[in-house]
């Protein structure tokens, strides 16, 4: 069975690509780069993300999130329309299984505190009860 490894990384230049491409050269028989465009910039009505200097704007005026927030408003704006659950969102931000069932609503409402015009009735990040959380762009 063939091992398989993933990197994900924002490498404009190529170079991380390279390094780890050199040091599997003599482990591996084919090391397959899978390029995808950048999403560099997410803009929405009132919110943009900047994907590679991780700012965020709300109107214009930066908002201060931590690694964990950040990391899970890219996720779900680089997916808008989908249902997330827990479990895809903490795998996604954290690259782990295992979760306190606190973790991800927990920073989900860290977010909506920080991004949502009024947290108490979001327009960007929407709850779909009993399945997970859903990104949209408002109108």
């Amino acid at each position: 069975m063939d091992n398989i490894i993933i990197i994900q990384a924002t490498d404009p230049d190529g170079s991380i690509f390279q390094r780890v491409k050199d040091a599997l050269e003599d482990h591996t028989k084919d090391v397959i780069e899978i390029s995808a465009p950048p999403n560099t910039i997410l803009t929405f009505p009132g919110l943009t993300i900047r994907v590679e200097t991780g700012t965020v704007l709300r109107d214009g005026r930066p908002v201060q999130l931590n690694y964990g927030e950040f990391s899970m408003l890219c996720h779900l704006a680089r997916h808008p329309g989908f249902i997330l659950s827990r479990d895809q969102l903490y795998y996604a931000v954290y690259g782990e299984d295992r979760f306190s069932s606190n973790t991800v609503p927990n920073t989900i409402c860290r977010i909506r505190s920080k991004i949502e015009p009024d947290p108490h009735h979001p327009v960007y990040i929407k709850t779909v009860i009993g399945m997970g959380y859903n990104f949209e762009s408002p109108k």
